[in-house]
């Protein structure tokens, strides 16, 4: 482990280049806290020159893994890949926290139990009202780290997996692929299935969604439990492997960069290249696989005068995830089809592509920190005017939503596929009224 930690940073040149781009030196200016100042003190590790210290833990946690540092870097050095393995490091020196321990080694594990458990916290949520902003039981958040107005979303009462049949055919069949759903996807915004599902129906894409299929493991590879993560891994390759498909189809840049990069590259897995070169971004299949140039799709209004921000129903902008757009590469496709849409008006935000500080569970762990990114990002949001902002990750919506609520703004935060969905289904209802 310390000759990788080494080889890992061995080649800094010490140049400073990945300082600006960082987002949290950009917050905080102090040099430990940039990808630099971190891969000297993960050398200091390999060398014996630094300790364990909870300072150096803290360090290594203030990482937001958004790649920012590694496109910087001339050299070709991976800071983000050097924190991961000292994070790994760490866990097997001084051990995960035990809560993580039982979260990732035992609930995540029970294909049953995992669900289950998050339909009696959405069923808790509701009967505690804990979304209520004036709510007393907020009283209680800071005692566990969270500000009293954080966002809470709620988990849904029947997961995607549980609301939709394991084969979807379509008539006239042109493709059959699969869909690695996603926790996020599955649990909380099971709207997103529904939403990827129906743009691959709507053009002749049969989906086949596997039962077995678990985590993609980057919470718990994240975090330092390469092992952990290594065993979701196996699990939804065996999984996947037997599938006849065409293609692996994701609505998440994270569990896209897992399948694609991570479990081969950090993780050290064998990923048949068949099956890792099958995996597509939604909006990625859509435009390079299927060839849609543009979507016959509804004009879009946002239906709100309750924000206290002026924007434009129909302008819609953007924001990049950052494992979507510096892992993947997906940067032009979701913009693509955005733009396609009639009536719409297609605004680039500035610094797009900037992290929005949501960071996976960073926000829980460095909440100031994680909102000082974020107020960044709600400024470039709010001055462009756009009444919706649509973006492929569903931390990056939960991050942007609550920030953009704290600034008072009613802009709404959408999937992009739910936003194309959306609209195929509304031109689909206009056209039946029409008719009729």
């Amino acid at each position: 482990m310390i000759e990788k930690l080494e080889e890992l940073t061995i080649g800094c040149m010490k140049c400073g280049n990945c300082k600006p781009v960082c987002p949290i030196f950009r917050e905080i200016g102090e040099e430990a806290a940039s990808p630099r100042g971190r891969v000297r003190l993960i050398r200091g590790v390999s060398s014996g020159e630094v300790e364990l210290s909870a300072r150096y833990r803290t360090l290594v946690g203030m990482c937001l893994n958004c790649r920012a540092c590694r496109d910087e870097c001339p050299s070709g050095i991976e800071p983000n890949a050097a924190v991961l393995n000292a994070r790994e490091h760490l866990a097997l020196e001084k051990g995960l926290p035990l809560a993580k321990r039982a979260i990732f080694r035992g609930a995540m594990r029970a294909r049953r139990i995992f669900p289950a458990s998050a339909k009696a916290l959405g069923l808790l949520q509701r009967a505690s009202l804990i979304g209520n902003p004036h709510n007393p039981i907020r009283l209680a958040f800071p005692l566990a780290g969270m500000p009293r107005d954080k966002y809470v979303p709620y988990f849904a009462l029947k997961s995607f997996l549980d609301r939709t049949p394991e084969v979807v055919p379509v008539e006239g069949r042109k493709h059959r692929v699969a869909y690695f759903v996603g926790c996020a996807a599955n649990l909380i915004f099971p709207e997103i299935g529904e939403a990827v599902v129906g743009l691959l129906n709507h053009f002749g894409v049969e989906v086949v969604i596997p039962r077995r299929q678990m985590c993609c493991g980057t919470p718990v590879f994240n975090s330092g439990d390469f092992q952990g993560g290594a065993y979701f891994a196996k699990q939804n390759i065996r999984t996947f492997q037997r599938l006849d498909v065409d293609a692996i189809i994701v609505g998440c840049g994270s569990c896209g960069l897992a399948w694609k990069q991570e479990w081969r590259d950090l993780l050290g897995i064998e990923v048949p290249e068949g099956l890792s070169s099958k995996v597509y971004d939604i909006t990625e299949f859509l435009t390079e696989c299927l060839g849609i140039e543009e979507l016959q799709i509804a004009d879009l209004r946002l239906q709100s005068d309750r924000s206290r921000i002026t924007h434009h129903a129909s302008r819609i902008t953007y924001h990049d995830p950052c494992h979507l757009a510096r892992g993947l590469g997906v940067v032009t496709p979701p913009r693509k089809l955005i733009a396609s849409m009639p009536g719409i008006e297609f605004a680039e935000m500035a610094e797009a592509d900037k992290c929005c500080g949501a960071g996976g569970t960073f926000s829980l762990y460095y909440p100031d920190l994680s909102r000082k990114v974020a107020d960044r990002k709600a400024a470039n949001v709010i001055a462009s005017e756009a009444g919706i902002i649509a973006t492929g990750c569903p931390v990056c919506m939960i991050q942007l939503r609550e920030t953009l609520a704290r600034a008072g703004s009613a802009q709404q935060v959408m999937h992009t596929a739910c936003l194309l969905w959306k609209g195929i289904q509304d031109e689909s209802l206009r056209s039946r009224d029409e008719t009729e």
